[in-house]
């Protein structure tokens, strides 16, 4: 069978670097992309090419780079992203469009990019690492449950228009993985502030928040998930890749009234 060409944006750590390791292991010819790299360049024995998600011409030129070397590309695992915390009323909206450059328009364009190879080819696949966080607003967390929920709309949306070429889309969609993200996340500074009204409950539930991240599970989890879906016949729209009580936790969000719901997310994350 003819080695699949996955590219997978983000690859240089936490769980993009584990997914290029997972999918190298599987026989899969796997390029990682960073900000810093060259093309071609091995990191952690994956070679990589240099993209930055918030600059479409470096995405553009990363992907013709890979075309012209291999020819084309299968899969587009798009991982790239970071995170954001703060209170709503606490976050700029340069803090907000900083997080959405790099969350949403990083990774549609990303899709842009690769499309049109991919429907040259009349065969394809598109992953969009999302988060559980994008199925309902999270305390503190609001602007990257917004940034989570808007990738998994347009992600079902390209899965109707893409079908034609027989190109297929799919979200993963993680709980608490331990990644470098507690170092990346931006910090909204206003809710840093002691004058904020929200500083005190920020505070203490940020602590419990970067713990979670720090205790989380291996992100190989996340890896055999994307193989999962890279090794389906009929890859599925949406792919839970999380604990079990969060999985959990999806189902009742479905199910249950809203107002329950949110007692149960307020027990769990408390504000004040």
């Amino acid at each position: 069978m003819e080695r699949k060409i996955i590219l997978v944006t983000g690859g240089s750590s936490g769980i993009g670097l584990a997914i290029c390791r997972y999918l190298q292991q599987k026989g899969c010819t796997v390029y990682g992309t960073s900000r810093k790299a060259r093309n071609g360049e091995l990191m952690h024995g994956i070679p990589m090419l240099q993209l930055f998600t918030e600059d479409s011409k470096s995405i553009f030129d990363a992907v013709h780079w890979l075309i012209e070397k291999e020819g084309r590309i299968d899969v587009l695992v798009n991982n790239a992203g970071t995170g954001i915390a703060g209170a709503i009323e606490d976050t700029s909206t340069e803090e907000m469009v900083s997080l959405f450059k790099s969350n949403v328009f990083g990774q549609l364009e990303c899709c842009r990019a690769v499309i049109p190879f991919m429907r040259k080819q009349n065969k394809g696949q598109i992953i969009n690492i999302s988060s559980i966080a994008g199925e309902f607003g999270l305390p503190f967390r609001g602007v990257y449950s917004a940034s989570k929920s808007a990738i998994d709309r347009f992600s079902e949306t390209l899965r109707m228009e893409l079908k034609q070429w027989n190109i297929a889309v799919s979200i993963v969609q993680p709980g608490d993985y331990k990644t470098n993200i507690n170092n990346n996340r931006i910090i909204a500074k206003r809710s840093l502030d002691k004058d904020s009204p929200y500083y005190e409950g920020f505070t203490k539930l940020y602590k419990a928040i970067s713990e979670d991240i720090s205790n989380g599970h291996d992100p190989i989890g996340v890896a055999r998930v994307v193989w999962k879906i890279v090794d389906s016949k009929y890859p599925l729209m949406r792919y839970p890749a999380a604990t079990f009580w969060q999985r959990v936790s999806l189902s009742v969000n479905r199910v249950l009234p809203f107002h329950l719901f949110q007692k149960i997310l307020l027990k769990r994350f408390p504000v004040e």
